[in-house]
């Protein structure tokens, strides 16, 4: 990984979500999706519901870069199609008061990075185009302020510039 790569800055739209938002009963709508286990995910579908019970508008208006931030205990309830549905909708980050860590794993292995945040959802509104660079941990909000998180790892760093964990360890073990 060379220094260039490590410190890059993702820039988005916000989509500003409150506390409590469930996984699979308010990101996704799992009850369509739990009959597929063990089948390729149909990107498409989840595409089409994300967001959609909270925000109808989201599916169609989303854009390719826009960042998610939600307030506490974000996607609790979640199984991995929460965040494949996020990342297939184009979501660059999501940026967060608290989560389950297992949601912050999961989305990472997708490549989505997931990042906490104590105080985001009062900096922020609906619309902000907002920077992340998880490598540093630091959020440059809209009006030019920089509050900080807890920045990605190396590693973390190396999985989410992968596109995800399977992209980076066929990396790895190709480089070897």
């Amino acid at each position: 990984m060379n220094e260039a790569s490590s410190v890059r800055t993702l820039r988005g739209r916000v989509w500003k979500f409150g506390d409590q938002v469930c996984g699979d009963d308010g990101i996704i709508e799992f009850a369509a999706v739990r009959d597929g286990f063990g089948k390729p995910f149909d990107l498409d579908a989840l595409r089409q519901m994300c967001f959609r019970q909270l925000r109808p508008e989201f599916p169609s208006q989303v854009r390719p870069g826009d960042i998610v931030v939600g307030g506490k205990n974000f996607a609790h309830h979640n199984h991995v199609e929460v965040s494949v549905a996020i990342k297939a909708s184009g979501i660059a980050a999501v940026l967060v008061e608290s989560c389950e860590s297992g949601f912050i794993r999961r989305a990472l292995s997708q490549g989505l990075p997931i990042l906490l945040v104590p105080g985001i959802t009062q900096a922020v509104a609906d619309g902000d185009v907002i920077g992340v660079t998880p490598a540093t941990g630091e959020i440059e909000l809209a009006d030019g302020r920089v509050i900080p998180s807890p920045p990605f790892s190396p590693q973390m760093v190396r999985i989410w510039e992968s596109g995800g964990l399977v992209n980076a360890l066929a990396s790895e073990f190709a480089a070897r």
